[in-house]
């Protein structure tokens, strides 16, 4: 019994661990800043971490300080999380312009 519950509080610690890795981060060029509201026009590829094929769309960002990063034309990599309806960037690294 107590081997049983070793193996399972194990299991679930395992599991935990893997859900906690970041996704990995996709692939997109800027088109629009847009600071007085938050958000950024990417045409991008798949979205693995919200199951979003490849488009050109407006997204939220948080926190707002990301946008400094990044202008019209830069090739990014960036993360987007699903927040009920919306998806917001929460990580952006700026690339090659």
């Amino acid at each position: 019994m107590k081997h049983t519950m070793i193996a399972v509080l194990t299991a679930l610690l395992s599991f935990n661990l893997q859900a906690a890795e970041p996704a990995p981060l996709s692939q997109g060029e800027v088109r629009k800043v847009d600071s007085n509201t938050n958000k950024i026009t990417l045409r991008h590829g798949p979205i693995a971490s919200v199951g979003m094929p490849p488009m050109t769309m407006v997204f939220e960002v948080d926190p707002p300080s990301l946008l400094e990063q990044v202008a019209v034309g830069d090739k990014v990599r960036f993360q987007v999380e699903q927040r009920g309806s919306r998806y917001v960037v929460t990580k952006l690294q700026p690339g090659e312009k």
